[in-house]
């Protein structure tokens, strides 16, 4: 589920899109990763745990100052002899479109909303046999603005015994297609991948679904790393450039991603920083870095979102300004950017807190 920098990050690009109103939903729910539509008026939240089901996802629509219920899916029954498995969900731009992704059991489900329902269109069980148990936690699922591409990372899937780790990792693009679901692509570990050890850890998508990102943060002293993707006018698709930090060793390089609607500015989160990609033909050259000066802003990047004009950035710090003893969870801040087109680069604005 989403962290709340996250959460926080999602509604605030929601209300940039328009008049801001204070609005709460109901008490326990929480955001899906990607859970705000992109006119801001619906919202996809899991509910508060029950007693009997594993999980509930439901939509909300805004109404003025409140949020209101609008549709709502049950997931399984709890299992009596183990835990629930973790589920990770997003919500596509069109407000309709939910994928919910459990990378224990390996499965894909998609719903969508029909009346007060979200009805389930598509069950789809990864075709890989995952080669570890549990995969390591992050941004491993995402999905175009019409809900017709779902992407999806797999970093413990796809194994191979090496020194001094395994090598994993893997990533599934499914599309729809009339009232079906088909895999219509595996996207191996490139050639050369050895800077990442967690490919498939971190996946965006563009918002017209023809930009794919897959990669993930680094290990044992090897920076993280990113490889772009784009769709071929003969619907295959090509890999056109690997996004890299410009900071040697930067293990949390990748470890979190935003990507405009047109595939055309990538944000990237690395350590105490966020690094900007913005397209030049087929390759995306750096185009500028975001960071933070002020001793008590921590772990700066820790959560990426970027307007789908790519006119917008909104960086999370989740660990800023909290009590010593490290136990309060009223700490955090949060920094507005607005990017401009500077020649080659990107101009950046004097951040806002919000």
């Amino acid at each position: 589920m989403r962290t709340t920098s996250s959460i926080l990050l999602a509604l605030l690009l929601a209300l940039l899109a328009g008049p801001a109103r204070t609005a709460e939903l109901p008490g326990g729910h929480v955001l899906l990763r990607e859970g705000v539509s992109d006119d801001g008026r619906i919202v996809a939240a899991f509910a508060p745990p029950g007693p009997d089901r594993c999980w509930t996802v439901r939509l909300f629509e805004r109404e003025r100052s409140r949020w209101a219920a609008v549709a709502e899916a049950a997931g399984p029954a709890k299992p009596r002899d183990t835990d629930c498995p973790p589920v990770v969900g997003v919500l596509a731009g069109n407000g309709r479109t939910v994928a919910l992704y459990s990378p224990w059991e390996a499965q894909l489900l998609v719903l969508d909303r029909d009346g007060r329902i979200l009805r389930e269109t598509g069950r789809l069980q990864l075709p890989d046999v995952p080669g570890k148990p549990f995969p390591p936690p992050g941004q491993t699922l995402a999905i175009a603005r019409d809900g017709a591409a779902i992407l999806v990372g797999a970093p413990h899937h796809a194994c191979v015994i090496a020194v001094p780790e395994d090598v994993c990792g893997v990533a599934f693009l499914f599309v729809r297609q009339g009232r079906s679901w088909n895999l219509d692509l595996r996207f191996p570990r490139p050639d050369g991948a050895s800077p990442t050890e967690r490919f498939g850890r971190t996946v965006a998508l563009s918002g017209n679904g023809r930009v794919a990102v897959v990669g993930g943060p680094g290990s044992w002293e090897r920076a993280g790393r990113l490889w772009v993707y784009e769709r071929a006018p003969d619907g295959g698709w090509d890999l056109l450039s690997a996004l890299d930090s410009p900071s040697p060793g930067d293990l949390e390089f990748g470890g979190e991603v935003a990507i405009d609607d047109a595939g055309d500015t990538i944000a990237v989160a690395g350590e105490q920083k966020v690094v900007l990609f913005r397209r030049q033909g087929d390759d995306w050259p750096r185009a500028g870095e975001l960071g933070s000066s002020d001793p008590l802003i921590g772990t700066f990047g820790g959560a990426v979102a970027l307007s789908g004009t790519g006119r917008l950035v909104v960086v999370g710090a989740p660990r800023s300004s909290c009590p010593q003893d490290q136990t309060g969870s009223r700490c955090g801040a949060v920094r507005l950017f607005e990017l401009r087109p500077a020649g080659a680069g990107l101009s950046v604005g004097e951040p806002t807190a919000l």
